[in-house]
């Protein structure tokens, strides 16, 4: 009888207990098991994909190994040795060296044209007016004992070369710049910055007039020249 009323006691208990779960429990928590167990399920199928991938990528590789081999060995002596290797290497090297070498003796070069001194570029501005030099041939007509009213077969002879010499296009007074030449300049470089920065009509003819001694196939770094102004 004492074993009965216990029975009967603990499974009232285990009731009691059963009951009161299914009170605690709320449709909440249910979704909340239910999200959770589909996640689980997702999870797992992403592992499954992984591993199906990963078998896949070594049954790759253990075919790639497998031709390599059969490669190596039929091979045979044909295969590069180390002692070949190492010999390439070493022309590798040597030809990065000679390599290196040369960029060096180019930068040093460039250093030293660098720090050679250069004339700046014209500035552009307003020209000077500055009076053109007196010619050093004795004018016609000039006073001085009548010689120029008078004139013998000598004054003839000497005035007769006069007649090839080009008549002047400059005029007496005339404004012009002064250019400083800078390294591999020539006259017509020199002719066409001018007139495209001052919107001149320079020709090599009013240069030349305007430098009796300049020598255009001879410039020199740093020589002074006049350029006249001709609109």
């Amino acid at each position: 009888m004492r074993l009965l009323r216990a029975g009967s006691l603990s499974m009232a208990m285990i009731l009691g207990g059963i009951l009161s779960l299914q009170a605690e429990i709320t449709p909440e928590d249910i979704r909340q098991l239910q999200s959770r167990f589909q996640q689980a399920e997702e999870s797992e199928e992403r592992l499954r994909a992984r591993i199906q991938k990963l078998e896949a990528t070594i049954a790759e590789l253990r075919s790639q190994m497998g031709e390599v081999r059969s490669v190596a060995a039929s091979a045979g002596k044909d295969a590069v040795t180390q002692e070949q290797l190492k010999k390439v290497l070493d022309q590798l090297r040597d030809l990065d060296r000679r390599r290196q070498d040369d960029n060096e003796k180019v930068v040093q070069q460039i250093k030293r044209l660098a720090d050679l001194p250069t004339a700046p570029p014209p500035s552009f501005d307003d020209p000077k007016p500055k009076g053109r030099k007196p010619s050093a041939e004795p004018s016609v007509g000039a006073g001085g004992n009548g010689a120029g009213a008078k004139s013998d077969s000598k004054s003839d002879l000497k005035s007769e070369p006069k007649a090839d010499v080009p008549k002047p296009t400059l005029p007496a007074d005339y404004e012009f710049y002064e250019h400083v030449v800078r390294d591999n300049q020539s006259v017509s470089q020199i002719i066409n910055e001018y007139n495209k920065g001052y919107g001149l009509k320079v020709r090599l003819k009013h240069v030349l007039e305007a430098n009796p001694k300049l020598r255009p196939e001879r410039l020199i770094t740093g020589q002074k020249i006049r350029i006249p102004v001709v609109k």
